[in-house]
């Protein structure tokens, strides 16, 4: 796809136009993920990604010459990617489970970098079943499908493919809901935030808030002194590159398929379990209230 051209401050076609470079977010998503998400995104939405592409272009220019700044502009290209999908959150409200509670705190580092971990956990058990397939209910132990997510007419689906590798169906991925046996949904996402909670280091007291915080700290922490102290970073930009990108994939494939598909229902499937997984994590980190939105009553 090479370059997209993204619209500048006077609105107006023609004028003040940025070239943008796609090629690393198609070398991150593939070429058709990223011309999926940019046919499709509104405006509010294709200038947060054409900022993550250049936020990202900028960091790999700079490893070896500045390190923390590369990894400042990597940080802001993963929050961009976020702030997309918020933002097509708020222009698609009435198809998807309430979100005004965290959406309206969007310039909050803290909630912006919270994202990305509760989407990594959901991540595992999505990754798990594309890496080793699923068992058709009865047949456990007899016969397995394969299922191979891509993107066919623009739209992001879950190909199915049988043993014998037949395609079978194309599944809406925002039509997946992940099941525990015979558990409520609402015990499904406290198993998600159980294992959630096991992968954070244990440092005592509110580990969630300590986790969040620390993320949402680290960027600052390599702009700014403090009394008596600065920091500068352990890692190598080449170190942090491999875990923001693998994220930034993540983010990617998560948009394109918010894009190009609606969710059968507001309060069931992988939607509805990821926002009642991400407001546990922000509200047991003090972001949020702990009182439940109104009209969203059931996922918290």
């Amino acid at each position: 796809m090479g370059r997209e051209e993204s619209e500048g401050p006077s609105g107006e076609p023609g004028k003040d136009y940025i070239a943008i470079d796609t090629a690393e977010l198609e070398r991150l998503a593939g070429e058709e993920v990223v011309i999926a998400i940019v046919k499709v995104a509104p405006l509010k939405v294709q200038t947060r990604v054409a900022k993550a592409a250049h936020h990202l272009q900028r960091a790999i220019h700079l490893e070896g010459v500045d390190d923390e700044m590369g990894a400042i502009r990597l940080i802001a290209a993963e929050e961009e990617l976020v702030v997309a999908i918020f933002e097509w959150l708020k222009l698609n409200s009435e198809h998807f489970p309430e979100h005004r509670d965290f959406v309206a705190k969007q310039k909050n580092h803290l909630v912006k970098l919270a994202f990305t971990p509760v989407l990594g956990q959901m991540a595992v058990v999505f990754e798990d079943f594309l890496r080793h397939g699923i068992a058709p209910t009865g047949l456990e132990g007899f016969a397995s499908w394969q299922i191979k997510p891509g993107v066919k007419g623009g739209r992001v689906v879950l190909q199915l493919f049988a043993e014998d590798e037949k395609h079978l169906i194309d599944i809406n991925p925002l039509d997946v809901s992940i099941s525990v046996d015979d558990e409520h949904d609402d015990s499904v996402v406290a198993s998600l935030y159980r294992e959630f909670l096991e992968r954070l280091p244990d440092t005592g007291g509110n580990r969630v808030k300590r986790f969040v915080t620390e993320r949402a700290d680290y960027r600052n922490k390599l702009l700014y002194a403090e009394d008596g102290q600065s920091y500068s970073m352990a890692e190598t930009l080449g170190e942090v590159r491999m875990v923001v990108e693998r994220d930034l994939k993540r983010l990617l494939w998560c948009l394109a398929a918010l894009l190009t598909n609606r969710p059968l229902a507001m309060s069931w499937g992988s939607v509805s379990q990821f926002l009642a997984l991400y407001r546990r994590v922000l509200t047991d980190a003090k972001v949020l209230s702990p009182s439940k939105p109104e009209s969203d009553s059931s996922l918290t």
